[in-house]
């Protein structure tokens, strides 16, 4: 009875390989990346940021692996319910049919777990290099296995196919054997047009659309509310696709010079009364191309914007900020002292002075003795500026230009690069007249880095604005900074120089002669390992998760054309009975494809242009300033996704067309 049982599961499962080798390919690649990621985040060679990550990465994909396989074993199960009802008919009850299916899902969940594992673990080295060069830490030669990953792959893909089990022991449990029979081609009424639907759709998207960019204006707030909007655009995305897309095919068949064409008239038909399912898949189909879209084009946003980022946050290799007329001098005596003791280190010296304004684009900038008090209690980060006040002739000396000011006059630069809005800025009580500057001078050194925006003023009168704002904020507000270049020395030599500064020598000074003041150094080759490995960790993220949410967008699609196809198949063989031409019916095929299927992919660019603000708020959060990157990112990350979204669309409708175009061949051939 037992060999039996197997038979059955084993031909059940070659009979379905249309639809269940998809399947696993996709458990095993899940698994496989699952297993990668794990074995990775616990790897001794990578760094405690990508190593957290990474950890990271791994709870996604668990969330994704039970969800995701999930939802497609719910398609597998709606397809074969007529099965299961005739092997109850036939004399098997509902023990003997979960006795199948356990068989069945054991045969499955070994494939995917033997598949997934050793895929990873032939994948994991390979990977493992990519991690390496990505993030930058010296990969080790000798070949390293995660037992405790393959343990944690086994367990989390094995409880989930337990879990399904029982989902599917229930399913036929609890549904009469008229039910199962009648269920795998249980056909819809003609849904109504549902208003209701339609205004809260359109509400949850407008509000997570409003909400992207009211949030767009504070970071704290964007992070806080990224997610909230997300969740208000999945469900209007829901809701809208199965209300909105019943409402156009309506307006279709309203259309008689569209609708009473051959191929129109049968693709718009169909859908419609199908429109309910068809929805929803369409739903997540647009769901995982944003994801898809968001994810891949934010980490190459942050890869591609690291040089970038690095040249302006570390304008030299040591910079050395020092606040305070005692710990200046004594700095300036120490420092002078180690040049000379180095030939390759120079090093310029610079003074400004640092605050917060208060900038309203087209209505200029404040700097008074109320503003960084009155700002404090502000939410719209938008009109907080972190502000460099520097002389003329400083500006003249690190661009080599001889800029002539009036002593009225003033420049201003924006670290977005964006120009000023504004005709005057008001400084302590004196008004200057905004110039505009000969070129684009970039903000620079740790004000950069700033999550709100920051710019640079450049006055003549410097040495009158310091009289002007008082002894106090003198030394409260004013600053020096040391750009240290080291020559031709290694990014070792730099590192161990550093190291002697900072440690041996800045150290006994602040520690002997307590100056009052407050110093910060800091080392280009130090921190831009720290910048490499955390944006390397979220580049490979953002490709890993990309590739399953594109195979899942992928599967799905494919399920979708394979279920229709099914349901079409009947419908199909009546119309070529009474006259329709191959010719008309793939033209109708194409035509029923192509009604709604890149409405995912537009709908998925819509979503991608209103989320723009709150990801480029929180990629500038993170350091990157160059809206540029962003843009040309997220362009050329959509053209590459809609154009691999052309071939899949190519590939189903060819499955979609074989289903529909097949024939009973005991119709045809009676003798057989």
């Amino acid at each position: 009875m037992r060999s039996l049982y197997m038979c059955l599961a084993w031909q059940n499962l070659q009979k379905h390989r249309r639809t269940y080798v998809p399947y696993m390919c996709t458990g095993i690649l899940t698994a496989a990346v699952y297993y990668i990621l794990h074995s990775l985040a616990n790897n001794p060679d990578v760094g405690e940021t990508t190593s957290i990550m990474l950890n990271l990465g791994v709870s996604i994909v668990m969330v994704f692996s039970v969800i995701f396989l999930f939802y497609t074993n719910s398609f597998l199960m709606k397809q074969r319910k007529k099965e299961f009802g005739l092997y109850n008919v036939l004399g098997m009850n509902k023990g003997h049919i979960a006795r199948v299916i356990g068989l069945e899902t054991l045969v499955m969940a070994l494939a995917i777990l033997a598949g997934g594992v050793g895929a990873g673990m032939l994948l994991d080295r390979l990977i493992y290099l990519l991690v390496a060069k990505l993030v930058g830490f010296t990969a080790s030669i000798s070949f390293y296995i995660s037992v405790g990953s393959i343990v944690q792959t086994l367990i989390l893909f094995g409880v989930i196919s337990f879990l399904i089990y029982l989902s599917n022991v229930i399913r036929v449990w609890r549904a009469k054997p008229i039910e199962l029979l009648q269920g795998g081609n249980a056909g819809e009424r003609e849904p109504k047009t549902k208003i209701l639907m339609t205004i809260l759709g359109v509400a949850c998207l407008g509000g997570g659309y409003a909400l992207s960019i009211i949030s767009a204006q504070e970071v704290g707030l964007a992070i806080l509310s990224f997610f909230v909007a997300v969740l208000l655009v999945i469900f209007g995305t829901y809701l809208l696709f199965t209300a909105g897309s019943i409402a156009v095919l309506k307006i279709l068949r309203r259309n008689k010079r569209y609708y009473y064409k051959t191929q129109h008239f049968i693709s718009v038909s169909g859908m419609l009364y199908r429109m309910k399912q068809n929805a929803v898949g369409l739903a997540n189909i647009c769901i995982l191309s944003t994801m898809v879209l968001v994810t891949i084009s934010s980490t190459c946003s942050l890869w591609f914007g690291a040089g970038e980022m690095i040249r302006n946050r570390y304008p030299a290799d040591i910079m050395a900020y020092v606040r305070g007329d005692e710990l200046t001098r004594a700095f300036d005596a120490f420092l002078e002292t180690q040049v000379q003791a180095e030939p390759q280190a120079t090093y310029q010296r610079y003074v400004y002075s640092a605050f917060t304004a208060e900038y309203e684009p087209g209505d200029g900038l404040t700097i008074d003795e109320g503003t960084e008090e009155a700002l404090r209690a502000l939410t719209d980060m938008n009109r907080m500026l972190k502000t460099v006040v520097m002389p003329l002739d400083q500006y003249n000396t690190i661009t080599g230009q001889s800029v002539q000011l009036a002593e009225n006059e003033a420049m201003a630069f924006l670290n977005s690069s964006g120009a000023f809005s504004g005709d005057t800025m008001e400084l302590f009580g004196k008004t200057y007249v905004a110039v505009t500057p000969p070129e684009t001078f970039p903000v620079r050194g740790v004000v950069s880095a700033n999550i709100v925006e920051a710019s640079v003023l450049v006055i003549p009168d410097y040495q009158a604005f310091l009289d002007r704002i008082g002894l106090d904020r003198q030394m409260e507000n004013s600053r020096t900074a040391y750009c240290i270049d080291l020559g031709d020395m290694t990014d070792a030599e730099q590192s161990a120089y550093f190291a002697q500064l900072f440690e041996q020598g800045w150290m006994d000074i602040a520690a002997d002669e307590t100056p009052s003041g407050v110093w910060s150094m800091e080392c280009r080759v130090d921190n831009v390992r720290d910048v490499y490995s955390m944006y390397g960790s979220f580049l490979f993220m953002g490709i890993s998760l990309g590739l399953l949410f594109t195979m899942a967008a992928v599967l799905i699609i494919y399920y979708k054309q394979i279920s229709e196809g099914l349901e079409d198949k009947t419908r199909f063989s009546i119309m070529r009975k009474v006259g329709l031409s191959p010719n008309e019916a793939k033209r109708s095929i194409h035509s029923q494809i192509l009604t709604v299927f890149f409405l995912p992919l537009i709908t998925a660019g819509v979503h991608i242009v209103f989320a723009f603000p709150i990801i480029n708020c929180i990629l500038r959060a993170m350091m990157l300033q160059q809206v540029t990157t962003f843009i040309v990112c997220t362009a050329v990350t959509f053209v590459v996704f809609a154009v691999f979204y052309a071939i899949v669309y190519a590939c189903t409708a060819k499955v979609y067309y074989r289903i529909v175009s097949e024939r009973n061949e005991s119709v045809r051939h009676p003798s057989r």
